[in-house]
């Protein structure tokens, strides 16, 4: 009889606990979003073509806005901003840096994660079209802007997110690791908050946003990483176990 090998015994869960649970919150962050984007197909003849969840919190933020957190939600927003310019400039010094220190892998993974949320964003933008909020005449006192492109999901929103994590990832080794997350969780939440804030989006926009570039963003990281040859040799085990049950 075959014997298992230990891998795929019970204890070798715990020897691969590391990528089975990463490979878990992936596939949940996947399923957050295509319940979001089906539940908003189901729901395009609806007016306000949002969640009931969604007109409710977009008028908590409109009721009282103050100039303060306009002028942030603005600067949280402006891709031709300070904020952005910020980003882009980190964008650029990764790819600089990585080229060189012949991090090639790191390179492919960093220009994957966000290149791949862009395109992701353009996709699905082109899939479901949504429109914008049109439900008041006035944002912070002045008269309300109608964006070109369609609504879902918040391109600020994937993008700030994918930029934050991918960095967050290739920094983990570092010293400054929990201030890179720390100021990369603050960011991306700033700005999908700001979408909403300058109803430039739906909350739903926003949370469908954060949990699809998550997900792309730690799927790429999985292909790139170690992780991927322990789930190749994990699901071997498995199978191994599945043709023979006796074995072991």
């Amino acid at each position: 009889m075959a014997v298992l090998p230990a891998s795929a015994q019970p204890a070798g869960w715990r020897r691969h606990w590391t990528p089975l649970a990463l490979l878990a919150a992936i596939a949940g962050a996947w399923g957050v979003f295509w319940e979001v984007a089906h539940e908003l197909r189901e729901d395009a003849g609806q007016p306000d073509q949002g969640f009931p969840f969604d007109r409710p919190l977009l008028d908590a933020l409109h009721r009282h806005p103050t100039p303060a957190l306009c002028r942030l939600a603005g600067w949280l927003s402006a891709l031709n901003g300070p904020v952005w310019w910020g980003a882009y400039a980190l964008m650029a010094a990764f790819v600089v840096g990585l080229l060189a220190w012949r991090h090639y892998r790191g390179l492919g993974f960093f220009v994957s994660a966000v290149g791949g949320t862009m395109g992701l964003n353009l996709l699905a933008k082109s899939l479901f079209e949504r429109l914008r909020p049109a439900f008041y005449s006035e944002v912070c006192w002045e008269p309300a802007q109608t964006l070109p492109d369609v609504s879902f999901p918040s391109g600020h929103t994937m993008v700030s997110v994918a930029v934050a994590s991918a960095a967050g990832i290739l920094l983990w080794r570092s010293r400054g690791r929990w201030v890179a997350w720390g100021v990369g969780l603050m960011f991306a939440l700033g700005v999908g908050w700001s979408r909403v804030y300058l109803a430039a989006h739906f909350p739903s926009d926003v949370l469908a946003g954060w949990f699809a570039a998550g997900a792309w963003v730690w799927s790429t990281y999985l292909v790139f990483s170690r992780y991927a040859g322990e789930l190749k040799t994990w699901s071997r085990e498995v199978l191994h176990l599945a043709q023979d049950p006796g074995a072991g």
